[in-house]
């Protein structure tokens, strides 16, 4: 569980920094949950939602420490289960985007790696005859060919089916749906040293060291983990004000106001050029 919750505490900073879901959606992160299948979830681990008034795309991701992507693998062959599951139930929401399925990883493994491009692959085709058309000898390298292999074997298992085509059908299925992130959050990590970097600004304006918050939010997500936790910036903040005395919305207010009167200026010619909020030409003002 210590992973887990240690990867649930960088959620919290990305979500109060506003920064973007790490793979899979291009848009900030408004709520992490944990442990959620008592909603139905069956990627539970961790879930984020995204969007005003949350109706933005979600993922549903799996944490495991380590993990090998072989198809007498008990460990793959249950996430293959649980994604089959997802296919079977919310079939619509996958296919039309509004439901993504993550797997996260920490220990490092190349057969992460030709995971992760077999679900590119995947996304680039409409189904399992056309992914196949790729994964063809002299087409695709044989390593990424034996390693889709161990995924339709898996998938086969996980279905309990002998039918090869049913088992490609559905691992294209599940491929496409797939974001696969390896991270690396021990405390020598390069995800986890990266999120001290980018909350040290929000974290020294609250008078905190980022190593202080970013352990704060530890002890919050070992909290609200086993209460299968859902929990968006503003409880989060409320949270680390009861519990430890820590006050980061006004912070985070204050970081927000002064990011929004940044001036952005990209100049590509050699003329001259003016920064201001306002300005005055000829008795007509452009800005504020």
């Amino acid at each position: 569980m210590i992973f887990e919750y240690r990867l649930a505490a960088m959620l919290f900073s990305r979500m109060l920094r506003r920064a973007h879901v790490p793979v899979g959606i291009q848009q900030p992160i408004e709520r992490v949950a944990l442990q959620q299948r008592i909603v139905g979830s069956a990627f539970d681990d961790i879930v984020l939602q995204t969007g005003d008034a949350l109706q933005g795309p979600s993922i549903e991701i799996q944490v495991k420490k380590r993990l090998a992507v072989s198809g007498s693998n008990t460990e793959f062959v249950k996430v293959m289960e649980s994604a089959l599951t997802v296919c079977r139930s919310r079939e619509k929401d996958l296919t039309k985007g509004a439901l993504l399925l993550g797997l996260a990883v920490g220990d490092p493994a190349t057969d992460l790696e030709a995971l992760s491009e077999l679900t590119a692959m995947a996304r680039a085709h409409p189904d399992a005859t056309s992914l196949g058309r790729l994964l063809s000898e002299g087409v695709t390298r044989s390593s990424l060919r034996s390693r889709h292999r161990h995924v339709v074997t898996a998938v086969a298992t996980a279905a309990t089916t002998t039918d090869i085509t049913k088992a490609e059908t559905l691992t294209h299925q599940i491929l496409s749906a797939l974001h696969v992130w390896h991270v690396q959050i021990a405390p020598d990590g390069r995800d986890w040293r990266a999120e001290l970097d980018q909350v040290s600004d929000l974290a020294s304006s609250a008078g905190q060291s980022a190593d202080s918050v970013m352990g704060r939010l530890y002890d919050l997500a070992q909290e609200a983990g086993p209460k299968a936790g859902s929990l968006d910036i503003h409880m989060v903040c409320a949270a680390l004000l009861r519990r430890f005395g820590l006050d980061l919305s006004t912070t985070i207010r204050d970081l927000a106001s002064s990011r929004s009167k940044m001036i952005n200026i990209i100049n590509t010619g050699s003329g001259t050029f003016f920064s201001a909020e306002s300005q005055v030409f000829n008795g007509l003002r452009i800005g504020r």
